[in-house]
């Protein structure tokens, strides 16, 4: 088992009054934070992903945006022809994945909420500054700083989620949060015919439209962001000092929080070292090729079943729904049971299957019902990071684990793209068949990790006792957590010199 030594440099902030009274045996006072936890912060991290995704795939919507009158699309208008729309997809992932290392770093220095702010509000406006390009360099460029302001955004909300919830209540929240992307796709298909038929008003195409309108939102909404997004459970005002008290200690004493230090040198280079960052990073990549290969060709495949026009844009709707009710009910049903790996693995083959059936049948019914397969690849994801959040402790190595991991995993933004050449239409094989030997490796390396890591939701490291048992981080599992969180703070105590 895990020494009582390492509470001392993760025990929780006793800045909070009121900590050494909690009982964490109150289940009715925790259930009562956590609702009040979620109507404050899920409505706002499901709204800003929704226009984070929006913004970031619209390219993709504006590809086949009037495509029944090529001389208004955007391809004809730019001359995308050959890689050139693949590069202009994969430019964004450059600066992208070199921000996110700093930037979960950068959240915790500067607040969430107004870390986040700036992010949407730099994106929402470079967005609609793309509605004036008018050359394949301009739109290069809009891309290039596109990237640089998205940059962290999706590891900064897995980080601050664990401010808030416990490991077994994270994949839920991750699931509510990445339900977005689903509602965003089918929205955005929705948005997408609407906006076609604002084509040539006020002299302007309908993919400049496009990003017009779902860029001001973005801006709106960071403005927003900035007031009303709570940052931490020690500075929320909607709860009583003793229910901020139970809010911080329930977390246990190894969840990152307010209380600690912005950058630990030691303990990013120990986190950097693990080989275990690297084997998470990899899964990542392998998953984060589904995800980029989903959302930016979602239309064109749908385009290639032989639909063109509003039917094209309307019938990326029903994946992305279907998707949704998958994605949620499996990371529900990985909180409840507090498992991870198995989840991961038989959301991994679910979808592993959708890129087989793509890649060798022709009907056009049957890739519909493979495209819905596919949109479904956050139902691995989202198990699979909150497993990751719980086999680290601490501001440092969560801001690297989530930070590092989602930035190296997001270079397949950069090789999904010329994973799906046009000359390969309609079946796209290279991409298809590629895309399922990811896959089917993420989910052999996930057997791995099981095994070093197990499958439980709670803290764990890689570490095995005298009995080959593996070491247990979790402050509630088989002790009493009231002793477990107490005795933790008196050895904190005793270093700071008070008495105990």
């Amino acid at each position: 088992m895990v020494s009582w030594k390492s509470f001392i440099s993760t025990a929780p902030s006793l800045d909070v009054p009121g900590l050494e009274t909690v009982d964490l045996a109150d289940r009715e006072m925790e259930r009562r934070i956590v609702r009040k936890q979620d109507l404050r912060i899920l409505p706002w991290i499901c709204i800003t992903y929704l226009l984070n995704y929006l913004d970031r795939v619209n390219l993709g919507n504006a590809r086949t945006l009037n495509n029944d009158t090529p001389e208004d699309n955007i391809i004809t208008q730019l001359n995308l022809t050959g890689q050139r729309y693949n590069v202009a997809v994969a430019l964004f992932f450059v600066p992208y994945v070199l921000m996110e290392f700093p930037s979960n770093i950068l959240l915790k220095y500067f607040s969430p909420s107004r870390w986040i702010s700036r992010i949407m509000v730099s994106w929402g406006i470079i967005t609609i500054c793309t509605a004036a390009v008018s050359t394949y360099g301009g739109l290069l460029t809009v891309r290039l700083l596109l990237g640089l302001a998205e940059a962290g955004f999706f590891p900064g909300i897995m980080m601050y989620l664990c401010f808030w919830y416990k490991p077994e209540e994270r994949a839920t929240r991750m699931a509510i949060f990445a339900s977005s992307i689903a509602v965003a796709g089918a929205f955005g298909g929705l948005l997408a015919t609407a906006i076609s038929f604002l084509n040539g008003k006020a002299g302007l195409s309908g993919w400049r439209w496009l990003f017009i309108l779902e860029g001001i939102p973005a801006v709106l909404v960071g403005v927003m962001v900035w007031f009303w997004l709570p940052d931490y459970p020690q500075t929320a005002a909607w709860l009583t000092p003793h229910e901020r008290a139970f809010a911080v200690k329930r977390l246990g004493p190894y969840a990152p929080s307010m209380s600690d230090k912005h950058w630990d040198a030691a303990i990013a280079k120990k986190t950097l070292a693990d080989p275990f960052f690297w084997v998470f990073a990899a899964q990542y990549f392998l998953m984060a090729n589904s995800l980029n290969a989903f959302g930016y060709f979602a239309p064109t495949i749908v385009a290639s079943l032989g639909f063109e026009g509003h039917d094209a844009q309307l019938l990326t709707v029903p994946p992305n729904v279907f998707a949704m009710i998958v994605i949620i009910g499996n990371c529900l049903h990985s909180d409840r049971t507090k498992e991870r790996s198995r989840h991961v693995i038989g959301a991994c083959a679910f979808v592993a299957t959708g890129y087989l059936l793509l890649a060798v049948v022709r009907h056009w019914g049957v890739r519909y019902a493979a495209l819905c397969m596919i949109a479904c690849t956050n139902a691995a994801v989202l198990p699979f990071v909150a497993h990751r959040t719980a086999t680290v402790q601490g501001s440092t190595a969560t801001a690297l684990a989530t930070g590092g991991m989602i930035a190296i995993s997001n270079t397949g933004g950069i090789t999904a793209p010329f994973l799906f050449p046009s000359y390969q239409s309609p079946m796209y094989s290279m991409g298809n068949w590629t895309i399922f030997a990811f896959l089917t490796v993420t989910a052999l390396t996930t057997i791995y990790t099981w095994y070093v890591f197990g499958s439980h939701s709670g803290y764990r490291t890689g570490g095995r006792d005298d009995k080959g048992n593996l070491e247990v981080l979790d402050a509630t599992a088989g002790t009493d957590p009231n002793e477990v969180m107490n005795r933790a703070m008196g050895i904190s105590k005793k270093m700071e010199g008070e008495e105990v």
